[in-house]
């Protein structure tokens, strides 16, 4: 089992492998990475991860989020305890449709790879520079 600890330093050396950090990080690189950091992460029963789309329409931004959690077992019941984050926080300019996507609704990784790649607000979101960048551990 992957811990909170672990987990972030496999993706922040993944990205550093590649020449990026957490701050700066181009987003289609970042979406890349993150996918292959996802393939190499994961375990069963599926921890989840989810890419959302959050605006903030009182500052002006919108983030757009790759999560991959970590669960626990509680019962019968997986139980959140957090996820690694890569964030990537733009001008909200516009109107931009909150979307939250999880690859433990869907029947596999790559369906949930094909449904964010076809969504019209993270291709838009995608191929912008955002204002900055961050990865990092967030508890549940």
């Amino acid at each position: 089992m992957l811990t909170p600890t672990r987990l972030l330093q496999l993706l922040l050396a993944l990205l550093a492998s590649h020449g990026f950090g957490p701050e700066g990080l181009d987003p289609w690189r970042g979406w890349v990475l993150f996918k292959q950091f996802a393939r190499a992460t994961t375990e069963f029963p599926d921890p989840g991860v989810s890419v959302q789309i959050s605006p903030d329409p009182e500052v002006g931004e919108v983030s757009l989020v790759f999560l991959r959690q970590i669960v626990a077992p509680n019962g019968d019941w997986l139980e959140p305890e957090g996820g690694v984050v890569c964030e990537f926080v733009y001008q909200g300019d516009k109107f931009f449709p909150e979307s939250d996507l999880w690859s433990i609704d869907l029947p596999t990784f790559s369906h949930l790879v094909d449904a964010v790649e076809r969504d019209p607000t993270f291709t838009d979101l995608i191929a912008k520079i955002p204002r900055r960048t961050a990865v990092y551990w967030l508890d549940a």
